[in-house]
């Protein structure tokens, strides 16, 4: 008997039961409320206010009736009714009249936040209850159809947007903030705006002026919601521009796969396909296309350096030695006319490489020096050249020596950087040349190098390109290119000054070290104990450089104030009154005071015959002067970098060519001179090249155009942008033995990388 199935229970073992109330529940609700007053309710709505009247009618508990019977009875009574269930699976049945107006459906809908029981009570109430129910409730419907009215206004519109439009892969000039408007609707970008209270200004017909830096954020949310409600089917360019940055930066794909996650990025395939398809984009327009930013018939350096990875090998061997080159223009040309591109095929991510650049072997024979070089190399006239320059360095020296606790005067690099005039040097333009992938130790890979610069020479329309090396690579190309005419007319080889700079400070820690240098650094705390080696050799060249500025300007300090006690009362008085004039005087008018002003002649030649007559006295007295005139050579040598100052750079490398040979530096002691007598001859061998260099300054890098005394040596700014992105997560590191991932790298590096300064831009504050 277990197995038999219970009895129903009484009140509902017929669908008809309840007759009298359902006649009044029909009458009340179906008619009055959703066929004449065109309301919309739910199906639980109604049980509850069919199981209230029953209750209230009858005395009888019909809280078992069930849904489907109601919904039965009613389909049956009225046919005019219509049913909705909604896709969500917790939302009860919307029921309404079949001939209620879409707009009027939307209008009449139920407060989705309010729960069915409260709302099924009302409808049992009486008629004056429901109408003070009604007007309770009314603020709130309102709201949310006003809320979904525009929810379906921003949907169609984000339906309608048409997303990026250009051909693929987009590169840097379509990821800029102009083009990212273009993928986000007016309606959406001024929604915004008025939701985080930017601007009260009520208009559709354009987007609304707010402040730039909430101008990028907004702009930038809105592309998420772009791309979230295109389910990732409509890229923007916050999506592309930000994904390939963050691969571009650390190489991850985890955290590009976070980020996509989150919504604020494409997935990591969809960016990998894009870094593949910028590459095939470089091989598609040809490695002899011109870059973006360079120009034909413009003066253009190159710039060549190794670039090793000690990969862990068992053997040892197989590790990477290749050659990296960049290439600069310091004046901006005539832009070149963009041809439309074709699209290339999305979602590829594998990369095939190109064969790699054949290197001829080259055929060394008799050595050949440099010829007709018939300059004089006195010291004295490069002396006299730099007799302005040293004005300005005693300047500073005197000034710093009186300053106390409240002075105003900066560092060396800042009190040359305030004397620069407002106009600096254009800002150079850089790409990054395809890798060659031999070691440029051996003289068949520096052959190549000379020959792939003379064909960018050609593609330029070139008569002439300059080639910047360090002092390993310089002295193979040199004894190439003098044994060639076409390489000694067509190419002026350069000795880079980072490098040179790097091998003068050894000097200094070979001179100086071991007298006392090395304990002054490490027991002032300049240096740690574990870095003094680095800082004496030249390795560590910003620390190099900071400890000697400090213990350049402390001596100075000391010899002066030492000359400052050695003078009577009156002439200490005159020498203060200088210095005070030209503390004044800085930085507006100091170099005035210095030109004009005899008094500070006269007190730099009293000061210049101090330390004479005391150098002759006291051995460590001169030991340590020589300390302070050699230290002066080198600033003055990274202040011809810092201004382009040519003829000042050519001063100081010759005052320098003693002490390379006094110390044995044998590499630089042999072709620092031909260096210096092949550029004193530019006017006849390479004049054009030498009015760049000289009356244009064309012969540094400058990085930026907020301000002046920032220009860089050429070997330096390959080690701050090409070596330094390789060896970066982002770089090479990692894919060093596929071929095809490290061409990858290199021929999508320049777009890559302009594609992370635009994103870089957008998400900084540019007001």
């Amino acid at each position: 008997m277990f197995l038999l199935r219970p009895d129903k229970p009484e009140t509902e073992q017929d669908e008809a039961m309840f007759d009298a109330s359902y006649k009044l529940f029909c009458e009340r609700i179906i008619r009055q409320r959703l066929l004449v007053n065109n309301e919309v309710l739910r199906m639980g709505q109604l049980r509850q206010a069919f199981i209230d009247m029953v209750k209230a009618n009858e005395g009888v508990d019909a809280s078992n009736y069930r849904q489907d019977l109601l919904k039965k009875r009613l389909a049956q009574d009225f046919p005019q009714l219509a049913f909705h269930m909604p896709t969500k699976r917790n939302v009860c049945e919307l029921v309404f009249a079949e001939t209620l107006s879409k707009d009027a459906l939307v209008d009449m809908l139920p407060d989705p936040s309010g729960t069915e029981t409260t709302q099924s009570s009302e409808l049992s109430q009486t008629d004056s209850d429901n109408e003070t129910g009604r007007t309770k409730c009314q603020t709130t419907h309102e709201d949310t159809r006003t809320l979904y009215t525009a929810a379906l206004f921003l949907k169609r519109l984000l339906s309608d947007t048409p997303g990026m439009s250009c051909p693929w892969p987009p590169t840097s000039e379509n990821v800029n903030v102009t083009e990212s408007q273009t993928v986000v609707p007016i309606g959406l970008y001024n929604l915004l705006s008025w939701i985080i209270g930017s601007t009260e200004e009520p208009t559709l017909d354009h987007y609304v002026n707010i402040d730039d830096d909430v101008h990028l954020k907004v702009l930038s949310v809105c592309q998420d919601i772009v791309y979230l409600a295109s389910k990732g089917r409509k890229q923007t360019p916050k999506s592309l521009a930000l994904g390939l940055t963050v691969r571009h930066l650390t190489g991850s794909s985890r955290i590009v796969s976070l980020l996509n996650r989150l919504g604020h990025c494409a997935s990591w395939d969809t960016v990998l396909s894009l870094d593949t398809s910028l590459a095939q984009l470089t091989l598609v327009e040809g490695r002899d296309k011109i870059p973006k930013g360079f120009s034909k018939r413009t003066p253009t350096t190159l710039v060549w350096d190794n670039i090793d990875f000690g990969e862990e090998t068992l053997s040892g061997r197989g590790t990477t030695h290749h050659t990296n080159g960049i290439m600069l223009q310091s004046v901006p040309g005539e832009p070149m006319s963009t041809a439309i591109r074709q699209p290339l095929r999305k979602g590829v991510t594998s990369f095939i490489a190109p064969p790699p650049m054949p290197i001829q072997p080259y055929h060394q024979s008799k050595r050949q020096g440099p010829q007709n070089l018939c300059q004089p190399v006195q010291s004295a006239t490069c002396r006299m050249d730099t007799h302005f320059a040293v004005q300005a360095e005693m300047a500073y020296a005197f000034v710093k020596s009186t300053c106390t606790d409240s002075c105003t005067i900066p560092s060396w690099t800042g009190f040359h950087t305030l004397l620069q005039d407002e106009n600096t040097l254009q800002k150079s333009a850089l790409y990054y040349l395809p890798v060659i992938e031999a070691s440029p130790t051996e003289m068949s890979t520096v052959n190549t190098i000379l020959k792939r610069s003379v064909q960018i020479a050609d593609q330029l329309e070139l008569d002439h390109i300059v080639l910047v090396f360090d002092q390993a690579i310089y002295a193979k190309a040199q004894q190439i290119r003098w044994k060639d005419v076409e390489f000694t007319k067509r190419l002026v080889i350069r000795l880079g000054e980072f490098h040179t700079c790097m091998s003068y400070l050894s000097i200094l820690g070979k001179r100086f070290g071991d007298a006392g240098l090395q304990d002054i650094l490490i027991e002032s705390e300049v240096v740690a104990p574990g870095s003094i080696n680095g800082v004496l050799n030249g390795h560590h060249y910003n620390r190099s450089m900071r400890a000697h500025k400090l213990l350049y300007e402390s001596l100075q300090r000391i010899r002066f104030i030492t000359f400052m006690d050695s003078l009577p009362p009156q002439e200490r008085a005159a020498c203060m009154d200088v210095i005070t004039e030209m503390e004044c005087a800085f930085p507006d008018r100091l170099m005035d005071v210095l030109s004009a002003d005899q008094r500070f002649d006269n007190m730099c030649s009293k000061y210049a015959d101090f330390v004479q007559r005391r150098s002759t006295e006291n051995a460590t007295f001169a030991f340590w002067s020589s300390y302070i005139d050699m230290m002066q050579l080198l600033l003055l040598f990274v202040r011809a970098t810092r201004e382009s100052n040519w003829q000042l750079h050519l001063s100081t490398v010759r005052l320098m060519m003693p002490w390379f040979f006094a110390y044995d530096r044998v590499n630089y002691a042999r072709y620092l001179p031909a260096y210096w007598l092949e550029m004193m001859n530019l006017p006849v061998t390479h004049p054009s090249c030498h009015s760049d260099m000289n009356v244009k300054g064309q012969w540094t890098v400058q990085r930026q155009s907020v301000h002046g005394f920032a220009s860089i040596a050429c070997d330096q700014a390959i080690e701050q942008t090409l070596n330094r992105d390789a060896k970066t997560k982002g770089g090479w590191t990692g894919i060093t033995q596929n071929r095809s991932a490290v061409y990858r790298w290199i021929l999508s590096q320049h777009e890559r990388a302009a594609i992370a300064r635009q994103c870089e831009i957008n998400g900084r504050d540019i007001s």
